[in-house]
């Protein structure tokens, strides 16, 4: 808004030189000397007309130049506020989120630690029982491995005729005797 006191020169200066102009005016009698001073007089209230245009338009930028600064600060404060607002809410969510998902967790915790509890004493009761079945498959395939060389060293000794076995890697005979390999002939009936 442009301050009053910019235009007051002016309108003093207006009036001054229309009242000296009127009273020059009336002093003369001549028409020529008349029409010089009321054009004289049109021509201060033009350039009085133009100067305070330029003072409005002067005012006028600067009453714009100035709102646009004030809401561009107004606009920057509403552009924080809901950057604010939105980190805000962000973080809201976070948190519930975060304690939904820590709430589904424990439930989840809890029911596997359940499970879990479940099957260590199914697994207890299992391992009491499966050792004693373990252990007799573990003596039963040891002995039957211990029983399938002791028959091998008895074949071997039979073979021979020596008492002691050979079981070095160098014996030239293969480990299936040639006549368990050849085919049995079969009579015709």
């Amino acid at each position: 808004m442009p301050s009053p006191f910019k235009f007051l020169a002016g309108i003093f200066l207006l009036q001054g030189g229309t009242v000296l102009l009127a009273i020059a005016a009336l002093k003369n009698d001549q028409f020529e000397v008349r029409l010089l001073l009321g054009a004289l007089a049109l021509t201060i209230g033009l350039i009085t007309a133009l100067w305070f245009a330029s003072i409005a338009g002067a005012a006028r930028k600067e009453s714009l130049a100035q709102a646009k600064h004030e809401f561009s600060r107004e606009r920057e404060a509403l552009r924080v506020k809901a950057e604010q607002d939105k980190t805000r809410l962000v973080e809201q969510a976070h948190r519930r989120v975060s304690r939904e998902r820590n709430r589904v967790q424990n439930r989840a915790n809890l029911k596997v630690g359940a499970a879990l509890a479940g099957v260590a004493g199914l697994g207890m009761v299992m391992v009491l029982t499966q050792f004693v079945t373990l252990g007799l498959l573990t003596l039963t395939a040891g002995g039957g491995a211990a029983a399938g060389y002791f028959a091998r060293a008895r074949q071997e000794l039979r073979r021979r005729g020596t008492g002691v076995p050979r079981l070095s890697p160098t014996t030239e005979r293969p480990a299936i005797p040639a006549e368990v390999l050849q085919r049995p002939t079969i009579p015709d009936a």
